[in-house]
Protein backbone atom coordinates (compact mmCIF):
# COMPACT_ATOMS: atom_id res chain seq x y z
CA UNK A 1 0.00 0.00 0.00
CA UNK A 2 2.88 2.43 1.12
CA UNK A 3 4.62 1.24 -1.94
CA UNK A 4 1.81 1.96 -4.49
CA UNK A 5 1.17 6.23 -2.16
CA UNK A 6 5.16 6.46 -3.09
CA UNK A 7 4.96 5.65 -6.77
CA UNK A 8 2.38 8.15 -7.19
CA UNK A 9 3.89 11.05 -5.68
CA UNK A 10 6.45 11.94 -8.49
CA UNK A 11 4.14 11.67 -10.98
CA UNK A 12 1.66 14.62 -9.31
CA UNK A 13 4.84 16.68 -8.21
CA UNK A 14 5.48 16.57 -12.02
CA UNK A 15 1.41 17.80 -12.68
CA UNK A 16 1.98 20.15 -10.27
CA UNK A 17 5.39 21.61 -12.01
CA UNK A 18 3.40 21.98 -14.70
CA UNK A 19 0.55 23.83 -14.40
CA UNK A 20 2.44 26.22 -12.09
CA UNK A 21 4.55 26.74 -15.45
CA UNK A 22 1.78 27.50 -17.37
CA UNK A 23 0.33 29.80 -15.35
CA UNK A 24 3.78 31.89 -15.17
CA UNK A 25 3.86 31.74 -18.92
CA UNK A 26 0.25 33.05 -19.24
CA UNK A 27 0.71 35.76 -16.81
CA UNK A 28 4.04 36.91 -18.97
CA UNK A 29 2.12 36.64 -22.15
CA UNK A 30 -0.50 39.04 -20.78
CA UNK A 31 2.09 41.18 -19.40
CA UNK A 32 3.61 41.60 -22.43
CA UNK A 33 0.23 41.81 -24.77
CA UNK A 34 -0.15 45.12 -22.34
CA UNK A 35 2.72 46.28 -22.80
CA UNK A 36 2.85 45.96 -26.80
CA UNK A 37 -0.48 48.40 -26.54
CA UNK A 38 0.72 50.74 -25.06
CA UNK A 39 3.53 50.68 -27.07
CA UNK A 40 1.80 50.97 -30.72
CA UNK A 41 -0.48 53.96 -29.02
CA UNK A 42 0.84 55.96 -25.99
CA UNK A 43 -1.28 58.93 -26.78
CA UNK A 44 -4.19 56.47 -26.24
CA UNK A 45 -2.88 54.91 -23.00
CA UNK A 46 -1.64 57.86 -22.00
CA UNK A 47 -3.53 61.11 -19.93
CA UNK A 48 -0.76 63.29 -20.61
CA UNK A 49 -0.86 63.92 -24.32
CA UNK A 50 -1.86 66.61 -26.52
CA UNK A 51 -4.02 65.28 -28.84
CA UNK A 52 -7.51 64.52 -27.73
CA UNK A 53 -9.38 61.01 -27.55
CA UNK A 54 -11.40 60.74 -30.41
CA UNK A 55 -14.57 60.02 -28.24
CA UNK A 56 -13.77 63.56 -26.78
CA UNK A 57 -13.20 65.64 -29.64
CA UNK A 58 -16.43 64.24 -31.76
CA UNK A 59 -18.55 65.05 -29.10
CA UNK A 60 -17.08 68.42 -28.60
CA UNK A 61 -16.77 69.46 -32.18
CA UNK A 62 -20.41 68.24 -32.22
CA UNK A 63 -21.30 70.11 -29.44
CA UNK A 64 -20.32 73.51 -31.37
CA UNK A 65 -23.00 72.41 -34.20
CA UNK A 66 -25.75 73.99 -32.25
CA UNK A 67 -23.72 76.89 -31.24
CA UNK A 68 -23.38 77.80 -34.54
CA UNK A 69 -26.96 76.89 -36.40
CA UNK A 70 -28.88 79.49 -35.37
CA UNK A 71 -26.93 82.40 -36.79
CA UNK A 72 -25.64 80.59 -39.68
CA UNK A 73 -29.83 79.90 -40.87
CA UNK A 74 -30.09 83.41 -40.60
CA UNK A 75 -27.44 84.22 -42.64
CA UNK A 76 -28.22 82.06 -45.27
CA UNK A 77 -32.09 83.13 -44.84
CA UNK A 78 -31.40 86.41 -46.47
CA UNK A 79 -29.93 88.10 -43.28
CA UNK A 80 -33.88 87.78 -41.32
CA UNK A 81 -32.92 87.88 -37.88
CA UNK A 82 -35.07 85.45 -35.63
CA UNK A 83 -35.92 86.43 -32.21
CA UNK A 84 -36.79 82.90 -31.45
CA UNK A 85 -33.87 80.95 -32.62
CA UNK A 86 -31.89 83.72 -30.48
CA UNK A 87 -33.35 82.32 -27.21
CA UNK A 88 -32.02 79.04 -28.69
CA UNK A 89 -28.83 79.54 -28.54
CA UNK A 90 -29.17 81.31 -25.42
CA UNK A 91 -30.71 78.54 -23.93
CA UNK A 92 -27.92 75.97 -25.16
CA UNK A 93 -25.23 78.26 -24.39
CA UNK A 94 -26.77 78.45 -20.48
CA UNK A 95 -27.09 74.32 -20.34
CA UNK A 96 -23.41 74.15 -21.81
CA UNK A 97 -22.28 76.77 -19.19
CA UNK A 98 -24.25 74.64 -16.49
CA UNK A 99 -21.97 71.49 -17.60
CA UNK A 100 -18.80 72.98 -17.52
CA UNK A 101 -18.85 73.95 -14.08
CA UNK A 102 -19.69 70.20 -13.32
CA UNK A 103 -16.66 69.10 -14.79
CA UNK A 104 -13.98 70.36 -12.05
CA UNK A 105 -16.77 68.66 -9.32
CA UNK A 106 -16.18 65.34 -10.92
CA UNK A 107 -12.30 65.64 -11.01
CA UNK A 108 -12.42 65.61 -7.52
CA UNK A 109 -14.88 62.53 -6.51
CA UNK A 110 -12.07 60.02 -7.42
CA UNK A 111 -10.31 58.39 -4.36
CA UNK A 112 -6.95 59.26 -3.96
CA UNK A 113 -7.74 62.41 -6.48
CA UNK A 114 -5.29 65.24 -6.61
CA UNK A 115 -7.81 68.04 -6.70
CA UNK A 116 -9.56 67.98 -3.12
CA UNK A 117 -13.39 68.97 -2.93
CA UNK A 118 -12.85 72.08 -1.07
CA UNK A 119 -13.96 75.28 -1.20
CA UNK A 120 -12.22 76.82 -3.92
CA UNK A 121 -12.78 73.60 -6.34
CA UNK A 122 -16.10 73.28 -5.49
CA UNK A 123 -17.20 76.99 -5.42
CA UNK A 124 -15.89 77.25 -8.91
CA UNK A 125 -18.00 74.21 -9.63
CA UNK A 126 -21.45 76.02 -8.81
CA UNK A 127 -20.55 79.73 -10.00
CA UNK A 128 -21.35 78.94 -13.90
CA UNK A 129 -25.02 77.25 -13.36
CA UNK A 130 -25.72 80.59 -11.28
CA UNK A 131 -24.32 83.01 -14.29
CA UNK A 132 -26.24 80.40 -16.36
CA UNK A 133 -29.61 80.57 -14.73
CA UNK A 134 -29.38 84.28 -14.64
CA UNK A 135 -28.54 84.23 -17.78
CA UNK A 136 -31.80 82.37 -18.43
CA UNK A 137 -33.72 85.04 -16.52
CA UNK A 138 -32.64 87.97 -18.23
CA UNK A 139 -33.34 86.59 -21.21
CA UNK A 140 -31.89 87.91 -24.74
CA UNK A 141 -29.90 90.35 -25.07
CA UNK A 142 -29.09 91.17 -21.19
CA UNK A 143 -28.60 87.25 -20.72
CA UNK A 144 -25.75 86.70 -23.04
CA UNK A 145 -23.64 89.27 -20.71
CA UNK A 146 -22.91 86.72 -17.74
CA UNK A 147 -23.70 83.48 -19.91
CA UNK A 148 -20.82 85.06 -21.83
CA UNK A 149 -18.30 86.65 -18.88
CA UNK A 150 -18.89 82.51 -17.48
CA UNK A 151 -17.89 81.19 -20.79
CA UNK A 152 -15.02 82.80 -21.08
CA UNK A 153 -13.75 82.96 -17.29
CA UNK A 154 -14.36 78.99 -17.12
CA UNK A 155 -12.17 78.48 -20.55
CA UNK A 156 -9.82 80.80 -18.72
CA UNK A 157 -9.69 79.25 -15.65
CA UNK A 158 -9.64 75.25 -17.01
CA UNK A 159 -6.30 76.14 -18.87
CA UNK A 160 -4.42 77.90 -16.06
CA UNK A 161 -5.93 75.64 -13.20
CA UNK A 162 -3.93 72.23 -12.36
CA UNK A 163 -6.01 68.84 -12.63
CA UNK A 164 -6.71 68.63 -16.03
CA UNK A 165 -4.17 66.66 -18.84
CA UNK A 166 -3.18 68.88 -21.78
CA UNK A 167 -5.44 67.37 -24.39
CA UNK A 168 -8.39 68.55 -22.06
CA UNK A 169 -6.46 71.92 -22.03
CA UNK A 170 -6.15 72.61 -25.70
CA UNK A 171 -10.05 70.92 -26.21
CA UNK A 172 -11.27 73.82 -24.20
CA UNK A 173 -9.92 76.65 -25.78
CA UNK A 174 -10.70 75.45 -29.26
CA UNK A 175 -14.37 75.00 -27.98
CA UNK A 176 -14.56 78.48 -25.92
CA UNK A 177 -13.28 80.20 -29.12
CA UNK A 178 -16.28 78.32 -30.88
CA UNK A 179 -18.57 79.33 -28.54
CA UNK A 180 -17.73 82.91 -28.01
CA UNK A 181 -17.51 83.21 -32.03
CA UNK A 182 -20.78 81.83 -32.42
CA UNK A 183 -22.08 84.78 -29.79
CA UNK A 184 -20.48 87.46 -31.49
CA UNK A 185 -21.90 86.09 -34.96
CA UNK A 186 -25.35 86.07 -33.93
CA UNK A 187 -24.85 89.59 -32.68
CA UNK A 188 -23.74 90.80 -35.91
CA UNK A 189 -26.60 89.27 -37.59
CA UNK A 190 -28.98 91.05 -35.01
CA UNK A 191 -27.91 94.33 -35.26
CA UNK A 192 -26.78 94.30 -39.09
CA UNK A 193 -30.30 93.99 -40.06
CA UNK A 194 -33.72 95.40 -39.77
CA UNK A 195 -35.45 92.72 -40.43
CA UNK A 196 -36.72 90.65 -37.92
CA UNK A 197 -39.44 87.27 -37.72
CA UNK A 198 -40.49 84.78 -35.55
CA UNK A 199 -39.64 81.21 -36.16
CA UNK A 200 -43.11 80.43 -38.21
CA UNK A 201 -42.51 83.52 -40.52
CA UNK A 202 -38.61 82.33 -40.87
CA UNK A 203 -39.24 78.89 -41.77
CA UNK A 204 -41.51 79.78 -44.65
CA UNK A 205 -39.50 81.94 -45.60
CA UNK A 206 -36.27 79.99 -45.50
CA UNK A 207 -38.74 77.27 -47.62
CA UNK A 208 -39.52 79.77 -50.37
CA UNK A 209 -35.72 80.58 -50.73
CA UNK A 210 -34.99 76.80 -51.04
CA UNK A 211 -37.55 76.38 -53.30
CA UNK A 212 -36.28 78.81 -55.59
CA UNK A 213 -32.86 77.43 -55.70
CA UNK A 214 -34.68 74.19 -56.46
CA UNK A 215 -36.46 75.57 -59.55
CA UNK A 216 -33.57 77.61 -60.63
CA UNK A 217 -34.39 80.86 -59.84
CA UNK A 218 -32.92 83.70 -58.46
CA UNK A 219 -33.09 84.62 -54.50
CA UNK A 220 -35.82 85.78 -52.94
CA UNK A 221 -36.14 89.06 -51.15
Amino acid sequence: MMNRIFSRCPQRISLLCQYSTCNRNSTLNISKSNIALKSINPVRHSSHGIIPPLPALTLGASGLIPFFAPPLYMIYNNWIFCSDGEFMHLAYSASILSFLGGVRWGLTLPTGAKELPNWRNLTYSVTPSLLAWTGVLLHCPLGYVPITVGLLGAGVIDVVWAGYPPWFKILRTILTVGALTSIGLLFHVKYKTDKSLGVTASIQGFKNKYYDWKNGNGPST
